[in-house]
């Protein structure tokens, strides 16, 4: 004799979900985007502080004093103009 276990299938009910207001709803956008972009601007400002340091060490190994003259003055460049972005974009995140 074989027995069967038949169970009924409930149907899922919708979780109530009680919506946000709308100035709670945009105040988390906001901090969510600011949180997002001091990540971004962090990131970038760690990508321009390797390039500067790979320039700047290959401009010590660079046989030829105008490649040195060279590597120095890009790092110098990407350096100023990296922390002229980053010191805006920190500005804009506030």
């Amino acid at each position: 004799m074989t027995s069967t276990n038949t169970k009924t299938v409930r149907e899922a009910t919708p979780a109530k979900i009680t919506p946000a207001k709308p100035e709670e709803r945009s105040e988390r956008t906001r901090r969510i985007g600011r949180e997002i972009g001091i990540l971004a601007v962090n990131a970038y400002e760690r990508g321009v502080a390797d390039i500067v340091a790979l320039e700047k060490d290959a401009a010590k190994i660079a046989p030829y004093p105008w490649a040195k003259s060279a590597l120095t003055m890009t790092a110098g460049l990407v350096e100023d103009v990296g922390a002229a972005y980053v010191k805006t974009a920190r500005q804009a995140l506030r």
